[in-house]
């Protein structure tokens, strides 16, 4: 499938399907408490980006990692980028990318999707957030090049997010 009749036709599909390279690959639905995360991180990040022309999208807003041949529907994003404004359903420049990890995405958004992430020059954190327990990995890099890892396990801890200048509360994304 061309990206052309992909784009036309996720506007009118049903169900959401990530895409890559031509093929089409369904996004299934989620559970009650991957809703109730993503949730938790959309209003805190709406809230403390007020006054900001950052905008923050969940699930629904599609990303395109590479030129044309790799679209996904990130759980959460916050993008600033003013190029960002030119199209309602994709933007190309997000600064941080968070995935709720359910027990069969795990391995999944801790390797090929965050190597396919790395891939945009604009991202400085790539956040994942664990459905079964309190805790949130956040991979952070200054120049999209080197990488490091932190991880947070503690509802007393904050996630820094640096190219935002906030914190994320695990006390409020496990809410």
């Amino acid at each position: 499938m061309t990206v052309e009749a992909y784009i036309a036709f996720e506007e009118k599909a049903d169900v959401r399907h990530e895409y890559f390279d031509g093929e089409l690959t369904p996004m299934p639905g989620t559970a009650d408490l991957h809703n109730i995360i993503c949730g938790n991180i959309t209003f805190l990040l709406r809230q403390v980006l007020k006054n900001t022309n950052y905008k923050v999208f969940m699930e629904n807003v599609k990303v395109q990692i590479t030129d044309k041949k790799h679209y996904t529907y990130p759980d959460v994003f916050v993008t600033g980028d003013e190029r960002d404004a030119t199209s309602p359903y994709i933007k190309k420049y997000p600064s941080i990318i968070i995935e709720v990890s359910s027990p069969s995405t795990k391995v999944y958004d801790k390797t090929d999707k965050f190597l396919d992430y790395r891939k945009i020059s604009s991202l400085r954190h790539y956040l994942v957030v664990d459905t079964e327990k309190e805790i949130v990995e956040c991979f952070s890099t200054k120049d999209g090049k080197e990488w490091e890892s932190e991880i947070f396990t503690s509802k007393n801890q904050s996630v820094p997010l640096a190219a935002l200048g906030v914190n994320l509360p695990l006390s409020a994304i496990y809410e």
